[in-house]
């Protein structure tokens, strides 16, 4: 696997490509280490994974395969170099990503889709708007039948914080630790893992 240096030159080159622009009000070199978690976590994950992981943040001229539609993804945050970072990480997964750093877009976009995951940071920007945002979601999944796993990621450390996101109705909580890229991957991974797994038993 080349090793790809994360100079500015290349992030404008990886923008171009991804037909995505920088999140506004962050500076690229801001941007450059948060890419580099990412890249990081990736080749970590391409370790162990059965089927090379291919993606255009380690090599920016990677060819994908025949584009898949599949499920989709709702990521939620108010910055944009973290919505940007896990749509990157999510991509990995061949599902559809849509992205939101607000809460009434990310209500206005959950009623146009049925999206089978959501990440959501709680605060946006704070935790009164995350606490709404969570319950408005889990209301409109259940009145609309569709099964909605949504996740809590918060840099808060505040254990009452977990207990009140899993009573409004969330899947997962987890903290932005030092390894929460990893940590999303995992679970993810095996959500996704076990919905496949129920597709091939109604075969």
């Amino acid at each position: 696997m080349p090793s790809i240096e994360l100079d500015d030159e290349f992030l404008t080159l990886f923008y171009n490509i991804t037909n995505d622009t920088p999140p506004k009000n962050v500076e690229l070199l801001d941007l450059k280490k948060q890419l580099i978690n990412v890249v990081d976590t990736l080749k970590e994950l391409n370790k162990s994974a059965k089927k090379p992981i291919v993606s255009k943040a380690i090599n920016p001229l990677a060819q994908e395969e025949d584009e898949i539609k599949g499920p989709a993804i709702l990521i939620v945050d108010d910055l944009g170099v973290i919505t940007y970072q896990l749509k990157v990480l999510l991509s990995q997964f061949d599902y559809d990503i849509d992205c939101s750093q607000e809460i009434y877009d990310a209500v206005s976009k959950f009623k146009k889709r049925k999206y089978s995951y959501v990440v959501m940071d709680l605060f946006i920007p704070t935790e009164r708007e995350g606490f709404i945002l969570l319950t408005e979601l889990k209301k409109m999944a259940l009145a609309a039948g569709v099964k909605t796993v949504i996740g809590v990621i918060t840099a808060s450390p505040r254990k009452e914080i977990e207990q009140q996101c899993k009573a409004r109705g969330a899947d997962f909580f987890l903290e932005k630790n030092s390894d929460w890229q990893n940590s999303l991957y995992g679970i993810m991974e095996a959500y996704i893992k076990a919905d496949k797994g129920e597709e091939e038993d109604n075969y």
